[in-house]
């Protein structure tokens, strides 16, 4: 057994332990921040922390178990530990869902595989400066690109401020001259600023999911005017429901390109990461390029050139309704599976 599955399995005996449920996409976002205890090197692309190393080394001491219970405006926010894998979950009902999982010893590990996922993304612009990512969690994935391209301008945007606290409080994550958090609603701060961005990555979750005017499509109208040209944006999309086949149809009716990547699926869940473009979105040949290219500029744990081979090109779905501002049954349609077969 690797030492990335012996993580999944403690993150998945967590659950177990201490409540029933599924593990999630990350919330707020995912999505983000790694913990380190390992001595960063003085040069290179890692050299920069993002974290603060000596809450890390805190949380490592403690015993495991329940460290925290916040109960937030928004969630009811739990932090499990067990061995050196910190998650941060929420409960809603009987249910428990993992949200953001890091682990201690490692900063570079991305527990989740939907997290190690996101950062194919990269790829689709053809430069990216400026990210932009709605949903904190515990950092996870905004510590992750932080670390692996130094010279990312990275804003993450989270509307609870309990899931910023307990970040900040029991995983370390903290503001830098190139990593920003901004207490606000998604849509909210995309309507208040013009700021333009290469890549939106929209990881936000409340409760069972995505809050439903963060699905539509004058949502995703939203998110294509703050696009660079050439930008593009990240969804990651819960799987095997009508929602997910309401969101691909959604984002093709804003966006001409759609492409998924599945990730693997966990305890009979699967999920997407889903990577829009308002353009034509480059070929196979043109993002392994790019995979090989960026991989050989900076030291990412978990290889571009392999993500690549994931992509399924504008999959077909069996089923979708447009979601709109008026029209948007995201409960409803998280509960329905999708029956019919997808390719």
């Amino acid at each position: 057994m690797t030492r990335l599955q012996q993580s999944k399995k403690i993150a998945i005996n967590l659950l177990a332990q201490f409540g029933a449920g599924r593990i999630a996409k990350t919330s707020v976002s995912a999505a983000l921040g790694m913990v380190a205890l390992t001595a960063l090197a003085a040069t290179g692309a890692w050299a920069d922390s993002l974290f603060d190393e000596a809450v890390r080394a805190e949380m490592l001491k403690r015993a495991d178990g329940r460290l925290a219970h916040i109960e937030s405006e928004y969630n009811d926010i739990f932090i499990y530990k067990r061995g050196s894998i910190l998650a941060l979950s929420t409960r809603y009902r009987t249910g428990t869902y993992l949200e953001s999982v890091v682990n201690l010893k490692d900063p570079d590990e991305m527990v989740l595989d939907y997290s190690q996922t996101i950062p194919v993304s990269l790829l689709y612009p053809q430069t990216v400066q400026r990210v932009l990512m709605v949903g904190l969690g515990a950092g996870v994935v905004s510590t992750y690109l932080g670390r692996a391209v130094p010279d990312l301008q990275i804003d993450v945007v989270e509307i609870d401020p309990g899931v910023i606290a307990a970040a900040r409080k029991y995983f370390g994550v903290h503001e830098t001259d190139r990593v920003h958090i901004v207490d606000s609603d998604g849509r909210v701060y995309l309507n208040r600023h013009k700021k333009l961005y290469d890549l939106i990555v929209l990881d936000a979750y409340r409760e069972l999911g995505v809050p439903f005017h963060l699905l539509t499509r004058e949502f995703y109208t939203l998110v294509k005017e703050h696009l660079t040209p050439g930008g593009a944006v990240a969804v990651n999309i819960l799987g095997n429901t009508k929602l997910y086949a309401s969101t691909i149809v959604t984002l093709r009716a804003v966006f001409p390109t759609v492409d998924v990547y599945p990730v693997p699926e966990t305890q009979g869940q699967t999920q997407v990461v889903a990577v829009a473009t308002p353009g034509s979105a480059p070929g196979a040949e043109t993002l392994t390029e790019r995979a090989v290219a960026l991989q050989g500029e900076h030291p990412f744990r978990y290889p571009l050139p392999g993500l690549v081979t994931k992509r399924a090109i504008n999959p077909s779905v069996a089923s979708g309704e447009l979601l709109t501002d008026d029209f948007a049954p995201v409960g409803l349609y998280e509960a329905s599976p999708l029956r019919a077969r997808q390719r």
